[in-house]
């Protein structure tokens, strides 16, 4: 989901689009080679239809086999790039420039902000087409955080647009694969809340995505994508549909925050999850976070349960909330070293061989 940014006016900005990146270095070009021009649009063109036409990829020679670039996708009303005067924000805050520099070949998408997974994965699609023909390898790594994990998972089920077989793994970050109680709270489906909490819950979500009330009410793309995050829909029409390809990884990694341990909800990872590492949960999510504990029984990181983001091998819980995850909001953010996290992430495909 967004990531909102305090004290930088970019809402003003998004408001006017934001840059579109599909940028990252050639398998044999140093950190900050030539750009891939991405088809995404930007933060003001939540529609597929807005896409502007690829222009034809540079020709390169076939590279065929593993390792497979690593392409980064985003959340709920994320964004490739803004530029405040002086100040560039990137969604995955210094990622790229880190991986980069330890010599990976780093891609990142963007996806319309508002609009359901399905149409958000057919605008990344084009652009992995760009990546591939780009660096002549046979498939892609993908890392998404939010609904980003979502998009991928439509990208490469067969009954979605059939990518699996140019997606060698889908690593997913504190994705709603189960829905998140947050988005039935702001469509008011809860009907046991009362409407003093259900306002509080949906005027907390409202600021962290950058919507107003009255687009909540009447925007019909934002209701359509908040409907995909319910938890409703999410058991009982997308997972049923949009099953894995068995030919593809599925990972997945977990945030806990709110000073959980993650002491019985977190087990069953593969690698440890610390819970002496605790997290303070940045303010705008406190009110999100609360709720979704559920009386503590449900660990989370503000907007997703640990139990929600679990998919395919699941991997780790981290101390972080939603949006320390890619190193966003105030200071706070740098109580968690989220470089290191996708650091490991990529170390750890890499050591399965893709």
């Amino acid at each position: 989901m967004r990531v909102h940014v305090l004290g930088l006016g970019a809402l003003a900005l998004v408001a006017c689009g934001s840059e579109a990146d599909v940028s990252g270095p050639g398998p044999d070009e140093p950190a900050g080679g030539d750009d891939v021009t991405s088809s995404a649009p930007s933060a003001a063109a939540p529609s597929s239809d807005a896409l502007p036409a690829a222009p034809e990829a540079p020709a390169a020679p076939p590279k065929l086999g593993a390792p497979y670039p690593i392409v980064l996708m985003h959340g709920m009303a994320g964004f490739g790039k803004l530029e405040v005067g002086p100040v560039e924000i990137t969604y995955f805050k210094g990622v790229v420039e880190d991986l980069a520099k330890n010599g990976e070949a780093v891609y990142v998408t963007l996806a319309p902000p508002y609009a359901t997974s399905e149409v958000r994965a057919q605008a990344v699609a084009k652009q992995i087409d760009d990546i591939l023909a780009r660096t002549g390898k046979a498939k892609v790594n993908l890392v998404a955080h939010s609904q980003g994990g979502l998009d991928a998972r439509v990208l490469a089920s067969p009954n979605g647009l059939g990518y699996g077989d140019r997606v060698a793994s889908v690593t997913t970050i504190a994705t709603p694969h189960r829905g998140s109680k947050v988005a039935d709270a702001a469509l008011g489906l809860l009907k046991y809340l009362p409407a003093s909490q259900i306002d509080e819950l949906t005027n907390a979500l409202l600021s962290i995505v950058q919507k107003t009330a009255y687009e909540l009410q009447t925007d019909p793309t934002f209701r359509e994508q908040l409907v995909l995050l319910s938890e409703k829909h999410m058991k009982e029409v997308f997972n049923p549909t949009f099953v894995d390809d068995p030919n593809v990884v599925y990972k997945s990694y977990a945030g806990r925050s709110n000073l959980r341990s993650g002491i019985f909800a977190c087990d069953g990872s593969v690698y440890p999850n610390e819970p002496t590492k605790l997290d303070a949960v940045q303010l705008p999510l406190l009110p999100t976070a609360i709720f979704l504990e559920e009386g503590k029984l449900k660990v989370n990181d503000g907007l997703v349960t640990v139990e929600s983001a679990k998919w395919g091998t699941f991997e780790q819980c981290v101390p972080a909330d939603h949006l320390k995850e890619v190193g966003q909001l105030g200071p706070s953010a740098a109580s968690f070293d989220h470089v290191a996290m996708f650091r490991d992430i990529v170390a750890r495909v890499r050591q399965a061989g893709l």
